[in-house]
């Protein structure tokens, strides 16, 4: 198998498992608050929905204007972090409808932009700060931008699943859904 192919099964996977989360949790629990304490459940489904655009407009950064990513230094981190928060945060209402087709077409986005990459391009990368998105601090390749949209799926769908499992504060446990 490829790089290619094996970028595409892990893009599969992600858009599987957003599926698969979507079918497990009611609408009814989109206001529960969430394992991340700044967002409900619906934020974090929402928040999930805004990862395959926003990694397509990086890789297309790194791809053709690399040298914007020397300009995120920590005031620059705190203003992207905080528009990231912000637009997550208390979505106008949203359903398992308008989350699926969100999520797709920001799923076709990213696979229409791993078709039309060349094998060498996969390699060209940048320096993420810390501040920027701690899980890519570092040296950040294309490859490893299109492997993190998993890494954010699991990352995030975990916030969920572990409020769903959380005790109830009445003292009684919420259903694993």
């Amino acid at each position: 198998m490829g790089l290619k192919e094996e970028l595409a099964q892990d893009l599969e996977s992600a858009r599987q498992g957003f599926h698969h989360l979507l079918d497990s949790v009611p609408e009814s629990l989109y206001a529960h608050p969430s394992d991340n304490l700044a967002w409900t459940i619906g934020d974090v489904l929402y928040h999930i929905t805004l990862g395959p655009p926003a990694i397509r407009f990086e890789i297309w950064m790194i791809h053709q204007t690399p040298w914007m990513f020397r300009t995120l230094n920590t005031p620059t981190s705190r203003l992207f972090n905080w528009g990231n928060a912000l637009f997550a945060r208390h979505p106008k209402r949203i359903t398992r409808q308008t989350l699926t087709k969100a999520y797709e077409k920001g799923h076709a986005g990213l696979m229409s932009s791993l078709k039309r990459m060349r094998e060498q391009d996969f390699a060209r990368s940048v320096v993420y700060p810390p501040e920027f998105v701690s899980e890519l601090a570092g040296e950040v390749s294309i490859e490893r931008l299109f492997r993190y949209i998993k890494l954010h799926f699991e990352v995030h769908s975990g916030q969920i699943y572990r409020a769903l499992n959380h005790k109830v504060h009445e003292g009684t446990q919420r259903k694993s859904f």
